[in-house]
């Protein structure tokens, strides 16, 4: 498989119209258990599913995606309004990931179990693909924290067995994801870096937040966004 960090897929949404004449073949799924603060502090916990689909008609042929709880019928439903694109590297024009990191289960947490993804084209043609989720873990708080001072980020790691990996994204005024920067973390618990060093900063960025996800990327956290100084 394919090593695709989670953030990436953290990108523009894209809508495309177009008419359908083959039907779709699913070619694998990731999903990720997302962690982060509301705006009253409380931790919670989003889903980000992506089916990876091959359809010679083309990213405009698509239509939608379906995410079902097997265990009790629970659907949510993506329409193509609403559904974030990716074309990764290696793959042909006419392969893509579709889905969201946005994901919200009614009672808190996903449980685990069996769940199936199912991708629909203009013409009504389907495919599927099934997954399972582990139990969640008990996850109180985020790993690390993330601040800002003057033009220095800094990032202090509390649980360094928690996230392998981070990043940084540059957000816009309305929140969108404009660029995302890795960082190359070393051992000690305290990380820091200036703007300056950070190439191509997005003249109309206005935000940042830090991400960071397990080894395995069955688990990511995501920090509040700071306002850029």
């Amino acid at each position: 498989m394919k090593h695709l960090s989670f953030i990436y897929l953290l990108s523009f949404i894209l809508i495309y119209t177009s008419c359908s004449f083959n039907t779709p073949s699913a070619v694998l799924a990731k999903e990720q258990r997302i962690y982060s603060y509301n705006q009253q502090g409380a931790l919670t916990e989003w889903l980000a599913v992506f089916m990876l689909i091959e359809d010679n008609d083309g990213r405009n042929d698509y239509k939608g995606l379906i995410l079902r709880e097997n265990a009790t019928g629970l659907e949510w439903a993506l329409h193509r309004e609403n559904t974030v694109f990716l074309q990764e590297a290696g793959y042909s024009k006419n392969t893509q990931w579709v889905g969201s990191n946005k994901f919200k289960y009614p009672r808190r947490f996903f449980p685990a179990g069996q769940y199936t993804l199912t991708a629909s084209d203009l013409g009504g043609n389907k495919t599927e693909l099934s997954f399972s989720l582990q139990e969640p873990q008990v996850i109180t708080a985020l790993p690390f924290e993330f601040t800002l001072e003057n033009e220095q980020w800094m990032l202090h790691i509390t649980h360094s067995n928690a996230c392998s990996h981070f990043s940084l994204i540059m957000l816009s005024a309305d929140l969108q994801p404009l660029t995302v920067y890795q960082l190359q973390i070393n051992d000690a618990e305290r990380q820091n870096g200036s703007f300056e060093m950070l190439e191509n900063r997005p003249t109309d960025a206005r935000y940042i937040q830090c991400f960071g996800e397990n080894s395995d990327q069955s688990i990511g956290f995501l920090s509040t966004p700071l306002p850029l100084p």
